[in-house]
């Protein structure tokens, strides 16, 4: 029963979410939207649970542990941590008070900063430090020419990437300069669109596969 009761939903869920393509009529724009509200609704009440489960209750748990001395210092660096952390929250949620707004500006600021930074790290760690490394990484001479062009084309792509971001005035009157640092900005241009296209076209057949599936589950469900 609670199976069918949930396919039921999905299906009229799923029929609510491609009322969409009917366009701008009147009731039928209502359905799209307050398909949007709900899941807005759910994936906060989603997060918020999933919060509370698997991050304050465990936190709070383990400062409350009893074999855990509260003398010692990793202890008290957690309930210290805790404290702030409700803190700032309690802090955040007091933005509505025009005379408090400069002190929960400072906690937004601070939470903006840390979000930025933790961003920056994770960047350089798992996107540009690793890039860097591939692309210095050449095979060695004796590899196959496949492998040997490959990275030489990865060499390339990156380099002349980086540099078409780099802007350069014809001050000198070298115009022989400036037409290869206009070529390599070129090519880099054409990399950056090759890479732009490949991930449009990714998300394209990510976002059919979904259509796919859901018009399979309408017709499995009719059926």
């Amino acid at each position: 029963m609670a199976e069918n009761t949930l396919a039921l939903i999905s299906f009229v869920l799923t029929l609510m979410v491609f009322s969409y393509l009917l366009g701008d009529l009147p009731l039928i724009r209502h359905l799209y939207r307050i398909a949007v509200y709900l899941l807005i609704g759910t994936s906060a009440a989603f997060t918020l649970i999933v919060g509370y489960e698997y991050l304050l209750l465990p936190f709070w748990q383990d400062v409350q542990n009893p074999a855990t001395s509260w003398t010692a210092l990793g202890n008290q660096a957690d309930l210290l941590l805790f404290v702030t952390a409700l803190l700032f929250a309690a802090l955040l949620l007091l933005k509505p008070v025009t005379r408090l707004g400069w002190l929960t500006n400072s906690i937004l600021a601070v939470v903006v900063v840390m979000g930025a930074a933790v961003g920056v790290v994770g960047a350089l760690r798992g996107t540009l430090l690793p890039l860097l490394e591939a692309t210095a990484r050449l095979p060695a001479l004796d590899a196959d020419l496949g492998s040997l062009l490959e990275s030489l084309l990865v060499l390339l792509g990156t380099l002349t990437a980086l540099f078409s971001f780099h802007y350069q005035a014809n001050a000198s009157g070298d115009g022989r300069r400036y037409g290869l640092s206009k070529a390599f900005r070129t090519i880099g241009k054409a990399f950056v669109v090759t890479a732009l296209g490949a991930i449009y076209a990714s998300t394209i057949l990510s976002s059919l596969t979904i259509l796919t599936e859901r018009i399979a589950f309408l017709f499995q469900y009719g059926a």
